[in-house]
């Protein structure tokens, strides 16, 4: 078999995370496998992308080297210069390698892999989409022109599966759902927090307006202004854009939160910041599934996030948490107040937590995953 795997970055975010767990399990337990990587860009985990496959290719790297439209029509008019689009060259020459299957990870890498089938019309194409609505509208808004030439699509919960039958059209027995996984380094000890130290509720994910990090302020906002002798900070861990950066400072000046909310920025050892956390607060208005909650889960966090936002709702239905009105901050800082004044109750919805989500780890899912693969070539 022949596996070629479109990711749209390698860099240290969710869907990148997953399908490198998956290439390094096949690494393992399917070492007979070839399989190929092309990334559409680099990030910071390309590396890791390179070491746990057949041949890796920088999609924008082998690309970029095509001669400026000025340079082409001098050599056109020399008879220097036969025309050639360096992508269908690239594209072609791949093809060449003649894949089973073309993996197409979220909606940005499905343009590229329908190109490659083109050239290979054999190959099937299975496409994860990690996205909800209104990030496919953003980002592919011409995603009904392609969906004819993919053989299968996995979602990450049933939340993204009922969307892309409900707005897109999609029948729901073409859609696999397998959730998503995550690894988590548990602390070797965990030192009992002192009675008197600070109640911190904590956020992650890159700041963006679909991680709703603005509503997290405003939860602050609604306890400081209501609760204000209860003894809580709120932090956010994550990439944190530089133009976005001074937009939260102006705001937590202008609220007289500047000591009560801290956006601490992207960490090489984000578990160590999660285990702190008393509670684990998802603002999210739209999320497929974050691996975050699988790793605060897996660490025994409670956690709180809206209705129809999150996939991971799926899992909180266990009594993990609690799921509150789309956007209603007041509910989330309510709850917030509950695990304050009621701390049993946080250890008994964290340990509902690492049960369920002990379910979503690389060795669970991935052979999910290989499944929909082998099956779909065994149907051909």
């Amino acid at each position: 078999m022949k596996l070629l795997f479109v990711t749209h970055d390698t860099t240290r975010t969710g869907a990148p995370m997953v399908i490198l767990h998956f290439l390094r399990w096949l690494r393992v337990h399917k070492p007979e496998i070839k399989v190929d990587v092309i990334a559409l860009k680099g990030g910071n985990m390309e590396e890791d992308f390179k070491a746990n496959c057949t041949t890796y290719y920088n999609y924008a790297l082998k690309t970029k080297k095509e001669p400026s439209p000025f340079i082409k029509v001098v050599f056109k008019r020399l008879k220097l210069y036969t025309p050639k689009n360096i992508k269908d060259v690239f594209l072609s020459n791949l093809a060449s390698n003649e894949y089973d299957v073309i993996y197409a990870n979220t909606v940005v890498s499905i343009p590229v892999a329908i190109n490659l089938k083109t050239f290979y019309a054999k190959t099937k194409v299975i496409a994860h989409v990690h996205e909800l609505e209104v990030v496919i509208r953003s980002l592919l808004p011409d995603f009904n022109d392609y969906l004819p030439h993919i053989s299968r699509i996995i979602a990450p919960a049933q939340l993204v599966r009922e969307n892309l039958f409900n707005n897109w059209g999609i029948n729901e027995n073409d859609v696999d759902v397998v959730y998503e996984c995550a690894n988590v380094e548990l602390p070797l000890a965990v030192e009992e927090k002192k009675a008197n130290s600070n109640f911190i509720i904590g956020a992650s994910g890159t700041v963006h307006w679909r991680k709703g990090y603005d509503l997290f302020i405003l939860v602050a906002r609604y306890i400081k202004e209501h609760y204000a002798e209860a003894d809580i900070i709120f932090q956010w861990v994550g990439g944190l854009p530089k133009n976005i950066k001074y937009i939260i400072e102006e705001d937590l000046r202008k609220l007289r939160l500047q000591d009560d909310v801290c956006f601490i920025g992207e960490v090489d050892n984000a578990s160590t910041y999660f285990n702190d956390f008393n509670v684990f607060l998802m603002p999210s208005r739209e999320d497929p599934f974050p691996l975050v909650c699988i790793e605060v889960g897996l660490l025994g966090k409670p956690i709180i996030s809206f209705e129809q936002a999150v996939g991971t709702n799926e899992v909180l239905e266990k009594g993990g948490g609690f799921i509150v009105p789309y956007l209603d901050v007041k509910a989330m800082a309510e709850k917030i107040m509950i695990y304050y004044n009621q701390r049993d109750l946080i250890k008994i919805h964290g340990d509902i937590n690492k049960k369920e989500f002990g379910k979503f780890t690389p060795e669970y899912i991935c052979p999910q995953l290989y499944n929909v693969i082998e099956t779909e070539l065994n149907d051909a």
